[in-house]
Formats: structure tokens, C-alpha cells, sequence
């Protein structure tokens, strides 16, 4: 079931450039609709996270709680809710480089295929970049990680 996005895309992908590398307005607009699916995607992904951290709240808060307990849930929510933020945040500023680019292509020939590269690098730096922001803004994360890497 996972394979299928990735094959999907790439499949649309190699099929786009091919097709339409010749008209460059159609080679934008399949470039915008190749990164609009991946980052609706996430952005699905992460919202349906909330809604099921938001369920099990309320589903909690269904029983007899303190305050207090409805407190700590609150603040736990809360803390699931900025840490998706951040991290779409995150995916989205590794992609703008490479949108803006790709916008751009047919005035910035030259340009393009020089900045190409770097742009699929920041791109991949996404990948790079979310374990260190879930260990930074994760305690038991880090405690897992001290554990499993002995220093």
C-alpha cells in the first residue's frame, strides 16, 4: 500500500517530462500537480494524526477526570498540534526552493541547470531534517536514542 504513491508519482513524473517537455506551461502545471500530491498528502497525514489525538481526548474526557488530568490532555494535544505544524512547516520550506525553480525554468535556462541539484538536495534535507526535529522536541524520543547509542 505504501509503494503505491511512490511508484504512482514517479511513473507520472517520468511520463510529464516526457510528454511535456516541450510545452513548458504544461510541464508546470504537471510539476505543481506532482508536488501539490505530496505535500496534501503529508498535510492529510498530519491532520488525520490530530483527529485521532483529538478523539482519544475526548474519548478520555468521556470517563471521570480531574482537572488536573484534563489539564495534562489539553497540554499534550496542544504540544501534538505545534509539533505538526512544525513539521509541515518544515517539509514546505524544503519545497519552495524547488517550486520557485521549476516556476521559473523556461526564463532561467542557464540558472535552471545549475540550481537543479541543490534544489533536489534541500528537497532530500527534508528527510534529514524531521528526525532531528522530532528528537529535539521529543523527551522520551532522546531517551530511546541515549539508550540505543552508547557514548
Amino acid at each position: 500500500m505504501a509503494v503505491f504513491p511512490g511508484v504512482s508519482v514517479t511513473l507520472f513524473v517520468i511520463v510529464t517530462e516526457v510528454l511535456f517537455s516541450s510545452n513548458i506551461f504544461l510541464l508546470f502545471l504537471s510539476t505543481v500537480a506532482v508536488l501539490s500530491f505530496a505535500v496534501l498528502t503529508t498535510i492529510i497525514n498530519h491532520v488525520k494524526i490530530l483527529i485521532a489525538v483529538r478523539a482519544h481526548r475526548n474519548q478520555v474526557l468521556g470517563f471521570a477526570v480531574s482537572n488536573q488530568q484534563q489539564a495534562i490532555i489539553l497540554r499534550r494535544e496542544k504540544k501534538v498540534t505545534y509539533h505538526m505544524i512544525i513539521l509541515i512547516a518544515a517539509l514546505l520550506i524544503c519545497l519552495a526552493p524547488s517550486l520557485l525553480l521549476k516556476a521559473f525554468q523556461s526564463s532561467f535556462v542557464q540558472q535552471y541547470r545549475y540550481l537543479f541539484p541543490w534544489t533536489v538536495s534541500i528537497k532530500l534535507i527534508n528527510s534529514a531534517v524531521n528526525p532531528i526535529i522530532n528528537i529535539c522536541r521529543n523527551k522520551a524520543l532522546r531517551k530511546a536514542m541515549r539508550s540505543l547509542v552508547p557514548c
